[in-house]
């Protein structure tokens, strides 16, 4: 049984971490605010969605050489081949460009895929290089997928089913299957081989929502296997490269909760749309 002392500093220590909760949190209610302002206003926007939507990859590349072939043959093996793939190769101090054209000169022929090659002048960044590579794509829809990480095979498939069943959600996105070294191999590949599609639990968040989000992980999804249509993108201003205009951080939690913040937003809290490697990681300083 824990001593008086200890009930009283476990006490104190929720007690501050409370306080600093509700005047310190982690995500600015004040910018979000300002950010809604600078759209136009906090009404649930639309989205024109095709019934048949187009879907493009996109993957920014910076220092990830050794794991471009395993995250290319999770591209290869999608049993609802992108309409594009579009690799933004941000001054990478590897071989990956070459690896890449490699890959495409290999596969390309046998696959349907539209396969582009984007090369930075300099460093930009992954906020920067996502924007290039999206701006470039003439499809409906985006799939963001790190160089590093796994797309599972059926994600794009599973995706277009969830996102037809939820017409109003703009992005998509969910957790992941954590992977380091070889632990790949032995990995499920197929989302539906963990559940059907139809059956996946969708946690639907309104954008009213947003505004009693405090923490990070109050929204939270694995950036890579997430999804979401490019007009949204264009209409909340894209991902944003300067950290001074963010709400938060990271370019990737940053862009979910503006786009939370205009339009309704999908989560698979349960069951997880793609494999995220948790051993490589290079996202320092300007390119996180």
């Amino acid at each position: 049984m824990p001593s008086p002392y200890q009930i009283f500093k476990n006490i104190h220590r929720k007690l501050r971490i409370g306080i600093k909760n509700q005047f310190n949190p982690e995500i600015s209610q004040r910018r979000l605010n300002a950010f809604i302002k600078s759209i136009g206003g906090d009404a649930i926007a639309k989205i024109s969605v095709n019934p048949n939507p187009s879907v493009a990859i996109v993957i920014p590349c910076y220092g990830h050489a050794p794991f471009l072939t395993e995250m290319f043959e999770s591209i290869r093996m999608q049993t609802n081949p992108p309409k594009q793939v579009i690799f933004v190769i941000d001054q990478s101090p590897d071989n990956s460009l070459q690896i890449l054209r490699d890959l495409v000169g290999q596969y390309s022929a046998s696959m349907t895929s539209e396969f582009i090659i984007l090369e930075n002048e300099r460093n930009l960044g992954q906020a920067a290089s996502l924007n290039r590579g999206i701006e470039y794509s003439d499809a409906d829809l985006i799939m963001i997928l790190n160089d590093d990480d796994y797309l599972m095979h059926d994600s794009i498939e599973v995706a277009l089913q969830i996102l037809k069943r939820h017409s109003d959600a703009a992005l998509l996105g969910g957790h992941s299957l954590h992977f380091g070294g070889k632990e790949l191999e032995s990995m499920p590949k197929m989302i539906q081989s963990i559940c059907q599609a139809e059956h996946i639990e969708i946690d639907l968040r309104n954008p009213a929502q947003v505004k009693t989000y405090q923490k990070y992980n109050d929204i939270n999804m694995t950036h890579s296997g997430s999804i979401f249509y490019k007009s949204a993108w264009n209409t909340i201003g894209g991902y944003y490269p300067d950290k001074t205009q963010r709400i938060v951080h990271f370019s990737d939690r940053d862009f979910q909760l503006r786009m939370n913040a205009l339009f309704p937003v999908a989560l698979s809290n349960i069951i997880p749309l793609s494999c995220w490697r948790n051993d490589s990681s290079v996202d320092q300083g300007v390119n996180s």
